[in-house]
């Protein structure tokens, strides 16, 4: 099926299609997203609180004494000398700022100390004799808080780094509680997403045709629901996770580094492309294991599930080490697809750290450059800013590389769920139903679908050909049939003549190729799905046990039946006596499968499901061919006791059941050979008769 659908390479278009069912839960990303800014801002702080600590501990200046000269200079648009010349020297004037217009030159001293910045004028001695006078705009409201925040703190070096390391411990404190809510709330919305998912995939396998489950077997859409949602969900996770949080950390401590010194940070950007190739390559080679290894572990469960199904016949057959054998190869290629995987999962961080180290490399001889050789030079505790924002930034990165893989294995999950959303269904589900009951004889309106109204007068097949797709030749060729209503008719014939196909049509579980299908001269691809199956009882050759309770098994497809309903339902199956021997009675919990129950047992319960449903048509599909003698007997009564009461067709081989009808049809290969009543067949119909004494021969 993966085959049949084209997906491009190289994006994780899939994964992001798979996004939009966190639309209804958006409040919860737009809170996680606010959060990890707010997350972001918080790290800012922090790592913005280390550089009066490094001029404390470093050059030995006061936290009051720097803030003061970095305001002084932001209001006069200067850059004094990081040194102890007194009176502090003009190493640089900014464009168009107060100190250029008021005509200061660079290598002009302050007079005096550094006046408080709070100051109206500010004056500087240049080679003239008199001072030149600068009338600063006021300091802004922001600036006048750091000022007043800075003079609050303890002037005492070890005093002030302790004071500014409490703030960066409730700093960090504060960001912890933030954090945990950001990520709370980004698992919240990827968990919910997912079970929306789940219920989608799960409402749109119920609804596809039959022919998929041909073509695709249980346990592949077994492995999408269950493990392809797991993998999509810790994408969804990490996404919403990691994939907002450090990209936003590393735009703060990359703000923080531009603002220290934005010719080293410009620097460091110059090698991202490097980066973002080798995260795109990985990501390739990531997609490509991830994929094979989810169809390896589908394999996997599918084998399993064969194997345990089937374990009487395992166990008859002697084939325990043939099984393991066979499960021994499937784990062997998804222990391949899985090891690759982790190669390129192991190889991507040490890739990374190593480029990184390069780049590391060459961004430290940049800044030995600017601390040696420019002038002004970079100060040494903004070089140790810088670096340690690199630092994080490149932290931040590595966690991010991880993405990568990450969302390679979610995009091959949701490439492998969005592969059955887009197989059609068996009806539009936005398709407008109608009550009609046709006048004219012809059905309704064109183009609209019908309430098919309940079976009046007869059932009828027209030129009928139908030929499954893995097949090249027709199951049914040309078959006409017409049924009154209230009769019963039995269809023999060979394994593979058509039988179970022919009545696989009227309920619509295939659509033929050609012909036509009427129920009172309605065509049945005119009516809703609904009102045709709600009209329709199905007894199979193997009886289907679901979960639950004996009483709710019963009542299945007519939940608000009564418990009288349902035990008088029993009765006529010939299944109360044994329901009452049981722990708990019709409230007896079956488990899967219904294995405390006999084969017998379990086809009764679905003989009175469908007596309980009271359609005006029954379709019993080798109803007693796996069971025993005594059931066989009780499996009869119940069936001849409604038969005569619906229209019923009746698949058999035994003909103890086949004599009860009262129209015998006859197929071979594809096609009505014969019909008629048994003693009318026995003369005129080889093909009966030779199914008779075959049946004959074998009792």
């Amino acid at each position: 099926m993966s085959q049949d659908i084209p997906r491009k390479r190289g994006k994780n278009t899939h994964f992001w299609r798979a996004c939009r069912y966190l639309g209804p839960y958006r409040r919860l990303v737009i809170t996680s997203i606010v959060s990890a800014f707010f997350v972001g801002f918080i790290l800012t702080g922090g790592l913005s609180a280390m550089l009066p600590m490094i001029k404390v501990l470093i050059e030995g200046q006061t936290i009051q004494g720097w803030i003061d000269q970095r305001l002084f200079e932001k209001r006069v648009g200067v850059t004094i000398a990081d040194r102890e010349d007194r009176p502090p020297v003009v190493v640089r004037i900014d464009k168009n700022s107060a100190a250029e217009q008021a005509g200061v030159k660079v290598g002009a001293r302050v007079v005096g100390e550094l006046p408080r910045v709070t100051a109206d004028e500010f004056r500087f001695r240049g080679d003239a004799s008199d001072p030149i006078r600068v009338r600063p705009k006021p300091l802004p409201f922001y600036l006048r808080w750091i000022h007043t925040a800075a003079w609050m703190l303890p002037v005492r070096p070890v005093a002030a780094i302790g004071a500014v390391f409490a703030i960066m411990a409730c700093l960090a404190l504060l960001g912890n509680v933030i954090r945990f809510f950001q990520e709370y709330f980004s698992d919240k919305a990827a968990i919910s997403a997912v079970m929306d998912i789940r219920r989608h995939l799960y409402d749109h396998v119920l609804h596809m045709p039959m022919s998929f489950f041909g073509m695709s077997g249980t346990s592949d859409v077994t492995s999408r629901l269950v493990q392809d949602s797991v993998v999509l969900q810790e994408g969804f996770k990490i996404t919403l996770g990691q994939s907002v949080q450090e990209p936003i950390k590393a735009a703060f401590a990359f703000l923080l580094s531009l603002f220290i010194s934005w010719k080293l940070t410009l620097f460091m950007v110059i090698f991202a492309p490097i980066m973002a190739v080798v995260i795109r390559k990985f990501g390739k080679k990531m997609r490509r294991a991830s994929r094979a290894a989810l169809q390896r572990s589908s394999s996997m469960l599918g084998q399993i599930e064969g194997t345990l199904g089937g374990i009487r016949v395992v166990k008859g057959a002697s084939a325990e080490r043939f099984e393991r054998r066979r499960y021994a190869q499937i784990m062997q290629g998804l222990r391949f697809e899985q090891l690759k995987m982790a190669r390129y999962e192991a190889l991507a961080t040490p890739a990374m750290e190593m480029t990184a180290l390069i780049l590391v490399g060459l961004v430290l001889m940049y800044a030995a450059y600017l601390v040696f050789e420019t002038k002004p030079p970079l100060p040494t505790s903004s070089l140790i800013m810088v670096m340690t924002c690199l630092m994080f930034i490149g932290e931040s990165l590595r966690k991010f590389s991880k993405l990568t893989g990450v969302l390679a294995r979610s995009n091959s999950a949701a490439a492998r769920i969005f592969e059955i959303l887009d197989v059609p269904v068996e009806r539009a589900r936005n398709v407008r139903a109608i009550s009609a009951v046709p006048s004219n004889g012809n059905g309704a309106v064109v183009g609209q679908r019908i309430n098919l109204p309940p079976l009046a007068r007869e059932i009828r097949f027209e030129d009928v050909s139908f030929a499954y797709s893995t097949s090249p030749t027709l199951a049914l060729d040309d078959v006409s049939l017409r049924v009154k209503k209230g009769t019963s008719i039995a269809i023999v014939g060979r394994n593979g003549s058509g039988k179970t196909t022919l009545l696989a049509l009227l309920p619509r579980f295939y659509s033929p190729q050609a012909g036509r299908i009427f129920i009172d001269d309605i065509d049945i691809r005119r009516a809703t799905l609904r009102s045709l199956r709600g009209q329709i009882g199905i007894v199979t050759q193997e009886a289907v046990i679901f979960p639950g309770t004996i009483a709710q098994n019963i009542a299945y497809g007519l939940p608000l039946a009564s418990r009288e309903e349902i035990e008088a339902a029993a009765k006529r199956a010939f299944a109360h006596d044994f329901i009452l021997e049981k722990p708990q009675g019709y409230d007896t919990i079956l488990g899967e499968m219904g294995g405390q129950l006999s084969g017998g047992q379990r086809q009764r319960i679905n003989i009175a499901r469908a007596i309980l449903r009271k359609t005006p048509i029954l379709i019993l599909d080798e109803a007693t061919s796996q069971v025993d003698a005594e059931s066989e007997h009780l499996i009869q009564q119940a069936i001849e006791s409604i038969m005569h009461e619906r229209t019923t067709f009746v698949i058999a081989h035994r003909f103890s059941t086949i004599l009860s009808a009262d129209t015998i049809v006859v197929m071979d290969r594809g096609k009505i050979v014969a019909q008629g009543e048994h003693e009318e067949l026995l003369e005129t119909c080889e093909t009966y008769k030779h199914l008779y004494e075959r049946q004959l021969v074998l009792t």
